[in-house]
């Protein structure tokens, strides 16, 4: 008879392997609650949204691909290879890089975008891609509505029917505005939208109060007026952007508006703060920051 002899030293590593894979599994285990990541990119936007009904929406994949596989390996699990939504805000570099990227390496079922001509290689890239893996591509504009599911609602609020034309910045003022609401919590994600189209959300009387304001444009002064901001009355702010980026951004102007009207501590940067995670069951708010 053969007789098989292991060493104690050969059986330890496929455990602990088995059992970080296990915890791994256990810690990214999804749960009831909504989770909206504000992902830390550097001087770019990239959100993930992770529905209760486990959908995964992403907001923008920022201007490095490295950094979004990075950001968004830490937030969905390992055998979650899925993203039932990807809308890129606009086609400018420091938002639609890393979607090209996650484009490789996710399974995408729908894309939406707002459609503004730009010439740009990585946009043009990232719609091929789309084109080449015949992904369902919805063009957004305003009033356009998603039901996720446990009374959550995704509406677009912007760009409107007829495009904004000779503003200070088409492409910006035509930025993808989103809202997300689950009953008393809110979030209003206003990419790079500047004065124009804030003032035209406003003239238009669209709802834009919300817990959870995703400032616009990186905190730059071209956005954020005091208009705009007392008609959203969030009780939250964040600002996606890179440490010692070359545009100056924040504008000082802006988080100095901010905190005088929220408070210091309700003002978040990723800069400063990495990815910040807030999390609610619709009636409740909670915040988590990487640092």
């Amino acid at each position: 008879m053969i007789r098989l002899h292991f060493s104690k030293k050969w059986l330890i590593a496929p455990l602990l392997i088995i059992t970080i894979l296990v915890w791994a599994a256990i810690i990214t285990m999804p749960d009831s609650n909504l989770h909206v990541s504000f992902l830390n990119v550097g001087q770019g936007d990239a959100i993930l949204i992770q529905t209760p009904n486990h959908q995964n929406i992403l907001i923008d994949g920022g201007p490095d691909p490295q950094k979004i596989n990075l950001e968004l390996s830490k937030k969905l699990p390992f055998w979650d290879r899925t993203i039932e939504l990807m809308i890129s805000t606009q086609p400018q570099a420091d938002h639609v890089t890393g979607l090209v990227e996650v484009l490789q390496r996710y399974k995408v079922q729908q894309v939406l975008e707002p459609g503004v001509p730009y010439n740009s290689l990585i946009y043009e890239e990232w719609l091929k891609l789309v084109e080449e893996k015949q992904i369902e591509h919805t063009i957004a504009t305003a009033k356009q509505e998603t039901d996720l599911g446990h009374g959550i609602r995704l509406e677009v609020l912007n760009p409107p029917p007829k495009p904004f034309q000779e503003t200070s910045c088409d492409v910006d003022n035509n930025g993808v505005v989103i809202k997300l609401t689950w009953d008393e919590i809110s979030f209003l994600f206003t990419a790079d939208i500047r004065l124009e189209a804030e003032f035209e959300l406003i003239a238009q009387r669209t709802n834009l109060r919300s817990t959870v304001l995703k400032v616009a444009h990186h905190g730059s002064k071209t956005s954020t007026s005091p208009q705009f901001l007392a008609i959203v009355d969030p009780e939250v702010a964040i600002i996606s952007v890179g440490l010692n980026n070359t545009f100056d951004h924040p504008s000082p102007e802006v988080v100095q508006r901010l905190e005088k009207r929220l408070g210091k501590n309700k003002v978040y940067l990723t800069s400063e703060n990495g990815t910040t995670e807030f999390t609610t069951d619709g009636k409740q708010l909670w915040v988590n920051v990487e640092k």
